[in-house]
C-alpha cells in the first residue's frame, strides 16, 4: 500500500460532547460529499447509529459511493462501558447500518475518540468486522501502535495518521504531505460548517465551514499530483 492516502469521515452529531445539533449533517456533509464526487474519490464513512437512524436518506446516498463503516451507536466513550454495554452499542450499530444500506455487513469499525479498549476486541470479530481503526497514531499513549498490523483474533489494526483538526490549523497542509504512507486522514461533516459562534474549544472552532473545504481540496490536489492512490479503508484488506 506505498503512496497511499485514505479520506475517513467520522459521521456524528456536532462536535460532541459539546452539541447535540446536526448541522454538520445537514449542511457539512452535502459540501463535503460534492467535492469527493468533484476529484473522483471514494471514501470511508464512519456513521453512528443514532446518525443513521435520524437521517437514513443521507446514509443510503454515501453508501451509493463510498464504503460504510460503524462508529458505535450513541458515540458514547467505549473505554467508560461495561462488557454489555459494549455489545450493546456494537450489535445496534451494525444492525442499523446494515438495514439501511443493504450489506449483509459492515467490515470497517472505528470507535468514539479513537478509544477502544482491548478486551472488547472479540466483540467486533463476532459481529463480522475485519478492521479496527481506534488507534490515533498522533497520541503518545498510541504511538507503539501506530503502525498497521494483524491481531491474533484475525483483526487488520490501521491507526489514523494525524488529528482531524491539522487540517484547519496554520501550515497543517504542509505538516501532511510530508508525512509517510500510507496515510490516513479522518474529518467530521461538522467541520465544513461555520462553528466560530459555538460553545465549543477553540481548535473545533478555527477555520472551520467554507476556509475548511478549501483546505481539503488543496490536499486532494497535492496528493494527486505527487500520483498517491485513493483508497478506501477496507481496501488494506487486500494487501
Amino acid at each position: 500500500m506505498k503512496r497511499t492516502i485514505t479520506i475517513t469521515v467520522d459521521v456524528e452529531p456536532d462536535c460532541p460532547p459539546y452539541l447535540r445539533t446536526y448541522r454538520g449533517i445537514e449542511s457539512g456533509l452535502p459540501e463535503l460529499l460534492q467535492v469527493l464526487e468533484k476529484y473522483g474519490i471514494e471514501a470511508t464513512f464512519f456513521i453512528t447509529g443514532e446518525v443513521a437512524s435520524k437521517y437514513p436518506m443521507q446514509i443510503k446516498e454515501i453508501a451509493k459511493h463510498h464504503e460504510i463503516g460503524c462508529h458505535g451507536y450513541s458515540h458514547t466513550r467505549f473505554d467508560r462501558m461495561t462488557y454489555r454495554e459494549a455489545v450493546y452499542e456494537i450489535e445496534k450499530s451494525t444492525e442499523v447500518l446494515c438495514r439501511l444500506t443493504g450489506q449483509e455487513s459492515i467490515t470497517s469499525f472505528r470507535a468514539p475518540n479513537l478509544i477502544f479498549p482491548e478486551r472488547f476486541l472479540g466483540i467486533l470479530k463476532d459481529n463480522g468486522y475485519l478492521i479496527d481503526s481506534s488507534i490515533a497514531g498522533y497520541k503518545i499513549g498510541d504511538l507503539y501502535r501506530a503502525k498497521m498490523s494483524n491481531l491474533s483474533n484475525g483483526l487488520l489494526r490501521i491507526p489514523a495518521s494525524a488529528t482531524s483538526s491539522l487540517l484547519r490549523l496554520p501550515f497543517g497542509n504542509e505538516i501532511i504531505r510530508r508525512m509517510r504512507p500510507p496515510i490516513v486522514l479522518f474529518f467530521h461533516p461538522w467541520e465544513f460548517v461555520e462553528m466560530y459562534g459555538e460553545p465549543v474549544r477553540w481548535d473545533c472552532k478555527v477555520n472551520t465551514g467554507k476556509r475548511a473545504l478549501q483546505n481539503l481540496e488543496l490536499l486532494i490536489k497535492i496528493f494527486k499530483n505527487k500520483h498517491y492512490r485513493f483508497c478506501t479503508i477496507s481496501s488494506f484488506l487486500a494487501h
